[in-house]
């Protein structure tokens, strides 16, 4: 059962605020109480039980990994979650070593060709620039619609390096759709551009998240490609899990309230309520929108963030590939059809074994079913290019999903100065983690990163209650 913070407090009123409340006098379950099994907060866990604290990691879903997932059901195990491991991901990599995991290159045989499915018509992107459809300036008609943002960004990146994002001023922070509008796209050439944002729309994602993206891809092309955890990335969570204690992560406990005093955090799922002196909280902001929380000594306006936070929508068509296209043009594309884009999935030779259909922001649609989905992208894949594909699953990371809301956080224009330095400040003892809160790096870098931010506070907190 979930319930709003407002449901929450009419259905129960003072009697069970008063048993989820946290009191010295009362027993506790652990040290600290960590919130999601993904790698913020596992890598949380590891640190602490490693520094003699007993931890308990509530997940609310009945696998361990959070926003990680591997389909180790299809040809060549597919991601529908985080993939690629710079080559700056030293957290990510220390952590696989002593796992005993390997991480490795990508599958042979990729490659950036892409076909173009648009107004119908089907040819190769390197055809894009002299295209009577190409509606884009002058200076930009070499870049197809899933690059030109970038190729407009990588002009002018604001970012003398990567810790620099939080410290730019204001004017810096505007809207993807304004910056465009400034180089001249038009209202056509926009709308194409939003198709292959990574993002929900143009106009909610600010220009600062692509210079931050923009100058961590220089830092780890620099120094080579990314790879990949053999096995696929869920392997990195599972062994995390595997190494903590044998009773340590409960599965299947979806947290309905969080209380945090002086006294110490407790935390109310399905079964029971748990409490501890410290609490690592890495759930994402949709999922504690639907929390109750009463929280004393939250930052200063901790609600109205948890609010507004844009996630990005996506919704993901994995097919198994029976039959290749018809022509002899690259495999992955970018359509003006629902499917929008289509990414292939190599085995260790280098073949296509699998299709992702990959369809964020705008293009979602919550409300169609997974068999709807899967007729939808098999027929567009067959009437546009004659390939024929088993559709196994539908993966949503989307803002019906109640236990993540989205695929991951963005800025929005005019959000990063007011709140990037205050989400990270812990209230209390109830610190807050998971790769929205990441300072240097994003994705699951940036989420081991926020683990490892609050597991030191928590041990320093120790430390000074303890002396």
């Amino acid at each position: 059962m979930q319930l709003t913070r407002r449901g929450f407090v009419a259905l129960t009123g003072a009697s069970l605020a008063a048993q989820c409340a946290p009191n010295v006098h009362q027993s506790q379950d652990a040290d600290v109480l960590i919130l999601g099994a993904g790698l913020a907060g596992l890598h949380a866990a590891r640190m602490l039980e490693a520094d003699g604290f007993k931890v308990i990691v509530l997940e609310a879903a009945t696998e361990i990994g959070g926003r990680m997932r591997t389909l180790d059901q299809l040809p060549g195990r597919p991601e529908a979650g985080g993939q690629q491991v710079g080559q700056s991901y030293a957290r990510i990599r220390s952590t696989a070593i002593d796992l005993g995991l390997n991480i490795i290159p990508p599958a042979p045989g990729g490659s950036r060709d892409k076909t173009m499915v648009f107004n119908g018509r089907v040819f190769d992107a390197r055809e894009w620039a002299a295209a009577p459809e190409n509606p884009f300036p002058e200076a930009f008609k070499r870049a197809t619609p899933d690059t030109a943002l970038f190729m407009a960004a990588a002009d002018e990146n604001s970012l003398v390096d990567q810790y620099a994002w939080r410290e730019v001023g204001a004017e810096f922070d505007l809207s993807a759709k304004d910056y465009l509008a400034s180089k001249g796209f038009n209202a056509e050439a926009l709308a194409l551009c939003d198709i292959a944002l990574n993002a929900n729309e143009l106009s909610t994602y600010s220009m600062l998240n692509l210079w931050r993206t923009l100058t961590l891809f220089t830092l780890d092309s620099s120094s080579g490609p990314s790879e990949e955890i053999e096995g696929g990335s869920q392997r990195l969570p599972e062994a995390m899990a595997a190494s903590l204690a044998a009773d340590a992560v409960r599965l299947d406990e979806p947290v309905s309230a969080i209380s945090a005093n002086g006294d110490g955090v407790a935390v109310m799922t399905t079964s029971k309520t748990d409490r501890a002196p410290f609490c690592v909280n890495t759930l994402p902001y949709p999922v504690l929108r639907n929390l109750s929380l009463d929280i004393d000594g939250a930052p200063s306006g901790l609600q109205p963030i948890i609010e507004a936070m844009p996630y990005t929508q996506i919704q993901q068509v994995h097919l198994e590939l029976e039959q290749g296209p018809a022509d002899d043009l690259p495999i992955m594309m970018w359509t003006d059809t629902p499917i929008e884009r289509v990414f292939p999935v190599r085995n260790a030779a280098g073949e296509t074994v699998s299709l992702t259909c990959w369809v964020n922001g705008t293009g979602t649609r919550p409300s169609t079913s997974d068999d709807d989905w899967k007729a939808l992208a098999q027929g567009t894949l067959l009437n546009a290019r004659g390939i024929k594909a088993k559709a196994h699953a539908v993966v949503r990371w989307d803002k019906d999903q109640p236990l993540s809301g989205g695929a991951y956080m963005h800025w929005a224009p005019g959000q990063i100065q007011p709140w990037a330095e205050r989400i990270t400040q812990p209230a209390g003892r109830l610190h807050f983690a998971g790769e929205h809160t990441s300072y240097l790096h994003t994705g699951m870098e940036g989420a081991m990163e926020s683990g490892e931010r609050a597991a030191y506070a928590i041990i320093e907190a120790a430390a000074g209650s303890a002396a």
